[in-house]
């Protein structure tokens, strides 16, 4: 964390944090185990200013994206479980973003897209959208591997946003 001046940790909720009962989501979108886990960081971090004061966190309160602004460029984060119309990863995100857009959404502005929920890392230049699609830590799941085909190497996402984009 020592390398720049200023990192922001940014965390969304996805499906697999959702508190369900009978497989139903019961709670709020706030009330994600995704979530509570970054929100816990965060407090240990705000605990010691000295040391963490030049990490910032970017945590919902109740949505399923955000945005936040990073050296001019808007990031747009989303866990991906959202994007169903099209086959495969890219066109689901793709057409999903192009919606937001339409529908006047605070996402819909972003430069660079990040998405979880598809387990491996993919990249695309879409023109005016980059988009990020992080790895997971699960070590491959069968459920991903039985249903795509794909073993998903195991991956932490983490990028560096210039002037210029993404680096």
């Amino acid at each position: 964390s020592k390398i720049v001046p200023e990192i922001t940790v940014a965390a969304i909720g996805g499906n697999h944090g959702e508190n369900r009962k009978n497989g139903k989501t019961f709670t709020t979108f706030g009330d994600n185990d995704d979530v509570a886990l970054v929100e816990s960081v965060a407090e240990i971090f705000g605990a010691n200013p000295e040391a963490y004061g030049h990490i910032k966190f970017a945590i919902p309160t109740d949505e399923l994206s955000l945005t936040l602004e990073v050296k001019g460029k808007i990031i747009g984060i989303t866990h991906g479980h959202l994007a169903r119309a099209g086959a495969g990863p890219e066109a689901k995100l793709r057409r999903w973003i192009a919606d937001q857009t339409l529908g006047r959404q605070a996402i819909g502005d972003c430069d660079i897209l990040v998405s979880g929920h598809y387990h491996s890392l993919k990249l695309a230049d879409w023109g005016g959208v980059k988009w990020i699609q992080a790895p997971a830590l699960d070590g491959g799941s069968v459920w991903w591997r039985q249903s795509t085909g794909e073993i998903a190497d195991v991956g932490v996402l983490t990028f560096l946003v210039s002037e210029r984009g993404v680096t």
